[in-house]
């Protein structure tokens, strides 16, 4: 109920906070890797951590602060000359209902280099940090406005164009076919944005609209599993929003969209089955 409440804060007062911005929170773990590299470790670790804080990741039309957490692991360091090539695996989250992993990060650092947005050349440190950036903060937008994150999701395109030419491209084919999975999913997008008009709903007291709105949203979501039920970014949305259903309840006084979620969520029946008990 928390992270429900913050939600609806973060999405109803965007115009009232200082500036949008990803918030970062980037950890490294390196076991496998020899103590001597620890020191320059640490320092990608603060230099990535800088870079999220310096760099612009909004289009500037809401003002809102989207935690951003990056967990890397460190596999490899490979030198070759002069170059250091990192080879990682790394989940990047927005400590909710966004999830990618990613399982082939390699990227050339050294001690002393900054960090730095390059408009021309790939750079794989950094291009990858903004892609995964653009895809949280394009999501969030997309629960503010129908099809918000447009902009954005642009954003990330043209960094998988980057990636083509450049001899860094391991990976971004499966990347590709991911973003072409997220953004070409219009059910999901709209059902997101539709949950949001169901708490705006609640907050100007439209329970009737209220509830269209997540009988809507909910019966998109289940047109997905019927047609495809091992999608990955609908299941992360199910699994961070399914105890909502206990706010609706209890808000709504209402139980007539809880056969929606039980449909899309079937695995938390018992869940479904404590609020009906508890609220009547």
């Amino acid at each position: 109920m928390k992270r429900t409440i913050q939600c609806i804060l973060l999405i109803i007062l965007p115009l009232l906070l200082s500036g949008q911005t990803l918030v970062p929170n980037v950890t490294i773990e390196s076991e496998r890797i020899e103590s001597s590299y620890l020191s320059e470790i640490n320092e990608l670790q603060n230099s990535i951590d800088q870079y999220i804080r310096t760099e612009s990741f909004s289009n500037n039309d809401y003002n809102f602060e989207i935690p951003y957490r990056i967990s890397i692991f460190v596999r490899s360091i490979d030198e070759s000359g002069a170059e250091k090539v990192y080879t990682c695996e790394a989940f990047f989250t927005n400590d909710f209902d966004q999830r990618y992993y990613d399982s082939q990060w390699k990227f050339d650092y050294s001690s002393g280099v900054s960090l730095y947005r390059s408009a021309g050349l790939f750079n794989p440190l950094t291009d990858l940090i903004d892609y995964y950036g653009y895809l949280i903060v394009a999501t969030e937008l997309d629960a503010i406005e129908l099809m918000g994150g447009n902009t954005i999701y642009e954003k990330a395109r043209q960094i998988i164009q980057k990636s083509q030419t450049s001899r860094w491209s391991q990976g971004w084919r499966s990347r590709s076919a991911d973003f072409e999975r997220l953004t070409g999913n219009y059910r999901l997008r709209k059902a997101r944005y539709l949950l949001s008009e169901s708490f705006w709903a609640i907050e100007e007291n439209g329970k009737k609209q209220a509830l269209e709105k997540l009988k809507e949203s909910l019966s998109l979501i289940s047109q997905i599993v019927n047609i495809h039920n091992k999608d990955k970014f609908t299941n992360d949305f199910i699994e961070a929003h399914y105890k909502d259903a206990e706010y609706f309840v209890s808000t709504l006084k209402d139980t007539s969209f809880m056969p929606l979620y039980r449909e899309i969520a079937p695995q938390h029946h018992i869940y479904f089955n404590e609020i009906i008990r508890k609220h009547y």
